[in-house]
């Protein structure tokens, strides 16, 4: 049995399941199907946008798809899903360990495009997106109490957790709406947590918050959100499947098979929310029927989950003269060469996509 390890928000890959047609022995069945791939997969962030691969497993999509994943929970979630939610992560399903990995589950806009071109970052291997499921704005922007118009930030600061990040990325975009500059009208202030207490303790008076945990936080603090991102639908770089490029020169096979395990959860998630329900409770521990309804509700995947090219686009026009970027490099760089659209392309053209959504 082959073994391909991963980590950190990673997952990936396999070989097909052959079934054994007409009225062939055993043994011919066996040797038409080939071992599975034993693979690592660690889905960081407590979001309904890594439910599709905790779908995958608890529905036996990924051993469909010719996959045998082992798939956990990394310490830093479960310290945060005990935080905010006060559940216990169960322990089978805890990470012991931080395997390196071809594949990462992240924002596209930093881990595969934007990584590229900061001037701090040290050369990283190159990376593509082979699909993105979070293509628009979903994010919230969340103020002190006493701030109930967003022309009121003139003036003050925005927590992010990174100027590179999706985070970051829509703090430009509302900066850009409200014809102000940043450093100058606005400051951008990082944060690294992404949660409520820097807002509490003063270090800025409004902040990005993105889904799943840091949403519900604040909600449960009472904060009403101050804009709506998810009501801008501005095309976006989130959340995608990115793959190390010399990686993937030799390893397509294995690609498509993850992609295809990923499109088959999304179908599941869109049409049975008992389905995503069941996942997060085996695999986060949550059970409250409130906490599952916010997760589920928190975002409408794409069925069709092409890397956000649009995203890319705009983010290479937000980010022209962005302090730390390295400006020419990336107003010269061909979009299309950080993306990969030909797994999803291959399932799309050939109606495999709609078919699972047909009469439904």
């Amino acid at each position: 049995m082959r073994t391909t390890w991963l980590r950190s928000g990673t997952s990936i890959v396999a070989l097909a399941l052959a079934g054994a047609a007409g009225l062939g022995a055993t043994a011919a069945a066996r040797q038409a199907q080939p071992d599975l791939i034993k693979v690592r997969v660690t889905p960081a962030l407590v979001t309904i946008l890594r439910v599709p691969n905790w779908v995958a497993a608890s529905e036996g999509i990924y051993r469909r798809n010719g996959l045998d994943v082992e798939q956990c929970v990394p310490p830093n979630d479960v310290r945060d899903v005990k935080r905010i939610l006060d559940v216990d992560v169960p322990m089978k399903h805890r990470c012991t360990d931080n395997a390196p990995s071809p594949f990462t589950i992240a924002g596209g806009l930093p881990t595969s495009f934007m990584s590229q071109f900061q001037s701090a970052v040290p050369p990283r291997p190159r990376t593509v997106i082979l699909a993105t499921v979070q293509n628009r704005t979903n994010y919230t922007l969340v103020a002190r109490k006493d701030i109930t118009a967003p022309e009121q930030l003139r003036g003050k600061r925005i927590g992010i957790t990174s100027d590179f990040n999706i985070l970051g990325f829509q703090a430009l975009l509302f900066a850009r709406a409200m014809g102000w500059q940043v450093g100058r009208d606005i400051q951008l202030v990082p944060n690294p947590s992404g949660f409520i207490e820097g807002l509490e303790k003063g270090e800025f008076e409004a902040y990005i918050v993105g889904e799943g945990l840091p949403a519900w936080q604040a909600q449960q603090a009472g904060y009403t959100p101050l804009l709506d991102f998810g009501q801008w639908k501005v095309p976006m770089a989130s959340s995608s499947i990115n793959a190390n490029a010399e990686w993937l020169q030799n390893n397509r096979e294995t690609a498509r098979r993850f992609i295809k395990s990923m499109v088959d959860a999304i179908a599941v998630i869109k049409q049975d929310r008992q389905a995503a329900y069941r996942a997060m409770t085996e695999y986060y521990g949550i059970t409250d029927p409130t906490m599952l309804e916010f997760f589920y509700t928190s975002w409408d995947f794409p069925r069709k989950p092409y890397p956000a090219v649009d995203g890319l686009k705009t983010a290479q026009v937000f980010y022209d003269g962005h302090p730390g970027v390295r400006t020419e490099a990336l107003r010269a760089a061909a979009i299309d060469s950080f993306v990969d659209d030909s797994f999803i392309r291959e399932l799309d053209e050939s109606g495999y996509i709609d078919r699972l959504y047909n009469n439904k």
